[in-house]
Order: C-alpha cells, then structure tokens, then sequence
C-alpha cells in the first residue's frame, strides 16, 4: 500500500515536502536531500525542518533525479539559504542548466504554479523564483555517494521520463529512489501512471537497469513511498504497466480515431489521474502528444 504519512519512515529516512511534491532526507554521517521539488514546497519544508529538529548544517548534498520544474524548483532558494550544500545531477541535467531558453521555461511554469498555488514570492526574505541551479558535480552511471553509517548510493542514469534522468539506489538499505523513471503510483499504489514522455524505448530500457536489483522500499517524489512487499515487484510492474500503456495508445490513435483524438483523450486521464495542481494544461498536452507519436513510430519489441 502507498505510504503518503509526511514526516520519518525511519531513524534514517524522512519524506518531507507536500503529498504532490517530495523531498526525502537522508540521515548518514553525512545528509542528503533527494529531490528539487517546486518552490512552492518551501514554507511547508521550512515548518517541517523546524517540527523535526533537522541540522541543516549537516545536509552536505542535495541529489536532482531529472531537471524538470516541478523537481529542481526549490533548489535555487535552498542554495541561497543553505549555501554548504553540494547540488549534484546527471550530466544531461547539467546541460540543460546551463541554457537560457531551458532556465527560462523552467521559471515561466513554476511561476504559473505559485501564482495558481498563491505562494508569496518570498521566504525570510529570499526570492523563490527559479532563476537557475548552479551544480557542484555532475553524475553517470555507476557513480557512487557515500554518506557513511552504511548508507551509500549508485546511481544510474535512465532516460525515457527525460533525458536527463536518474535513479539513486542504497544496496545496503535496498532502497530504491527513481525520480519519475518509474510509472507513479496512485490510488493506493494499486495502479501506476506511465510517465514515458520522451521515449517508451529509453524508458523500458532504462528499467532493465533496475530490474535485477531487490527493492524494499521504492520512494517517488511525487504522492509517496511503498515499501517491503509492496516494493518488491515494482520494476517487473512498471514494465507490465508501460507496455500495456503504450499499447492502448496505439490502438487508439489509428482508424476509426486519430493521434489528434487520442493524444486529448490520453491528456483527460493522464490530468485526472495525476491531479496535479501545478502542472499547465499546455504541458499535459505536450506531454501526451509525444507519447501518443512515439506510441506509433517507436518499436519496444
């Protein structure tokens, strides 16, 4: 079952953030956040610092699973405030950081999400609006981040969600952290939403990275965390969802309907489904028009 309680999942794991956007903490010798969130997270994440007693100055990282607004969002104001805090992302993430036209978007919807969400454009005096990420270390496949007290991460780089994502795994804990290149788990964690908005290839051959390591607890940064055995199967299901996902697509784009008809019919569900109360229309749309072309033209067999 879906586990959304806010607040420690252990002595060493926080889930802090809001039910829709997530930040987890992680308690080694050395912390680690994971996750950028939305800025929008940011009043609340300061409320949860203060209720849990969180020792800001032993946060050394804070690891971005993909560049998107809506997780990368929050790290501008953190790196104001918490200015010791080493920022790390995949390469392709850095890439895209250091655009203007990326940065530019990037600030443009998470301004649209404040201004929807009536989020002050302050806290404690620090701007929220997202005005760029400025990385310490870039990160690839089989990189490692050893926070100490037996809590080490690999990371892997999976793209298909985007191109710049990546997913942390903790061997020792068997804890699983894969941004959005995993379906999302709604209703209970009893169904996934399948979050292929780049490519369904990259995005299954991605998993197969995964597929063989033993997950006890899978955290999401959107909705929350399953863990023991309801984490157990999580990859084989992702890969069962998406395949079933891309093929509904298909059929349902070609005669008697048309990718134009689905791609709006695959933008109504994916909407009601998710619930998402930052995310612009515009973006759904864009988002399922892609899945909906890729549905057609991409072979995963």
């Amino acid at each position: 079952m879906l586990n959304e309680t806010i607040g420690p999942i252990n002595d060493r794991l926080y889930r802090l953030g809001t039910r829709e956007s997530i930040i987890y903490l992680v308690k080694g010798h050395t912390h680690m956040l994971i996750g950028g969130a939305g800025q929008w997270i940011v009043p609340k994440l300061e409320e949860q610092l203060r209720e849990y007693r969180i020792d800001m100055s032993r946060v050394g990282y804070l690891l971005i699973g993909h560049s998107h607004f809506d997780h990368s969002g929050a790290v501008p104001y953190l790196q104001k405030k918490y200015p010791h805090i080493e920022v790390l992302a995949s390469r392709g993430a850095a890439k895209l950081f250091a655009m203007e036209k990326a940065v530019r978007n990037m600030a443009r919807f998470s301004g649209m999400a404040m201004e929807a969400l009536g989020i002050p454009p302050e806290i404690d005096g620090i701007p929220l609006a997202f005005d760029g990420v400025s990385l310490s270390k870039t990160l690839a496949d089989g990189d490692q981040i050893d926070l100490g007290a037996g809590i080490r991460f690999r990371i892997f780089e999976t793209p298909g969600h985007s191109r710049c994502s990546i997913m942390a795994y903790a061997p020792n804990q068997k804890w699983l952290f894969p941004s959005d290149s995993l379906p999302m788990p709604i209703n209970g964690g009893e169904e996934l939403v399948c979050t292929a908005s780049e490519s369904f290839v990259d995005y299954l051959q991605s998993m197969e990275k995964v597929a063989h390591l033993p997950v006890e607890l899978c955290g999401w940064e959107h909705y929350g965390y399953l863990r023991d055995a309801s984490a157990e199967n999580i990859v084989a299901r992702s890969r069962a969802v998406t395949r079933k996902y891309k093929q509904m697509l298909k059929e349902r784009a070609q005669p008697p309907g048309d990718a134009a008809t689905c791609a709006k019919w695959a933008a109504d569900a994916w909407e009601q489904a998710t619930q998402f109360s930052f995310l612009p229309r515009p973006v759904i749309d864009y988002i399922t028009r892609t899945m909906v072309e890729n549905a057609l033209t991409e072979n995963i067999d």
